[in-house]
């Protein structure tokens, strides 16, 4: 686990910065056109989970002064290919993206 600025990162795979000004910063994390499901634990809109099929990178926003971050799914490699996007509130959360076979797993755990 790695903390950059306020937020807990627990990464299976290779990242890197790929833009930093100030104390904005955005995160490339490859995840090679694999599915990737989003855990969204107890939530009253969904039931258990909302996956994407054919995801090839993660891009996080981050700004080092607050604990809410926006992440991009991406389509190519290009930072225009976006075709989702949220926010995230880490307030007390590790922010967990993990591998697990030819699916990625991104969730939020709780800081005991």
């Amino acid at each position: 686990m790695v903390k950059i600025g306020k937020i807990n990162l627990d990464c299976d795979f290779e990242y890197r910065t790929i833009r930093e000004e100030d104390d904005d910063l955005d995160i490339y994390v490859d995840v090679n056109y694999r599915c990737l499901d989003i855990e969204i634990g107890e939530c009253s809109f969904f039931n258990s989970r909302i996956q994407f099929p054919y995801v090839r990178s993660i891009l996080l926003r981050i700004n080092k002064n607050m604990e809410t971050i926006t992440v991009h799914l991406m389509r190519d490699i290009d930072l225009f290919s976006a075709f989702a996007n949220f926010e995230l509130d880490l307030s007390n959360h590790i922010l967990s993206i993990k591998n697990q076979y030819e699916k990625v797993i991104l969730s939020k755990i709780q800081i005991k």
